[in-house]
């Protein structure tokens, strides 16, 4: 297939239509309701996410890509990761197209296929939070931190001196205030988040 999209578009790279792209999308529509067909590039999603400008591909990209059934760029880029999740972009979707869902989806389907994911940090984290959350029923910011560190040193990042010293004085300026607790504290409801998490998948959202 030519390309002759304008330069500067991440999506202008050469696309392998094979006429069964619809299946992935309709597939989608099946498990999450999205319905990705609706969308006329308006660039509303883009334009609303705080965070667009640290991502290798746009949210209305995102968006586009998974119409064009482009499933292992997607599952392989990093702005799925880099989304916090806001939803500026459903809010402002004139079709109401749930943009963030479909970010969420796509990391759900990372995780599922045992992928490493493009920015293991985030993802890492991720799910140390429900771990944390899914034993306690709360969080513990020193329980939280110990294990996103030592997760991340298996996966072999090894902190610097500098990141060392940073996270020693944060821990002793947490610890004047009061603010950080060794034991961590269970909550009354824990079985019911538990049950909540695991209704809701790893990322906590379906």
């Amino acid at each position: 297939m030519e390309n002759n999209a304008p330069p500067g578009n991440q999506t202008a790279a050469s696309l392998d239509i094979t006429g069964r792209e619809h299946l992935w999308v309709q597939a989608i529509a099946m498990e999450t309701g999205i319905r990705v067909a609706s969308c006329y590039q308006c660039l509303r999603c883009t334009n609303s996410c705080p965070v667009s400008t640290f991502m290798d591909l746009k949210p209305h990209q995102v968006v586009r890509l998974t119409l064009f059934g482009e499933s292992e760029r997607l599952l392989a880029c990093s702005a799925i990761w880099v989304c916090l999740s806001c939803e500026m972009c459903s809010t402002y979707c004139p079709n109401e197209i749930d943009v963030a869902g479909l970010m969420n989806h796509l990391k759900n389907t990372v995780v599922q296929n045992g992928r490493t994911p493009a920015e293991y940090d985030i993802a890492a984290f991720h799910e140390v939070f429900l771990d944390v959350l899914r034993r306690n029923g709360r969080i513990n910011d020193l329980q939280l931190m110990q294990l996103f560190k030592w997760r991340t040193m298996m996966h072999g990042k090894l902190p610097s001196g500098k990141d060392l010293r940073a996270d020693l004085s944060l821990g002793i300026n947490l610890l004047k205030r009061k603010r950080l607790r060794f034991l961590p504290e269970r909550s009354p409801a824990v079985g019911e988040i538990r049950r909540i998490v695991q209704q809701l998948g790893r990322t906590g959202r379906s």
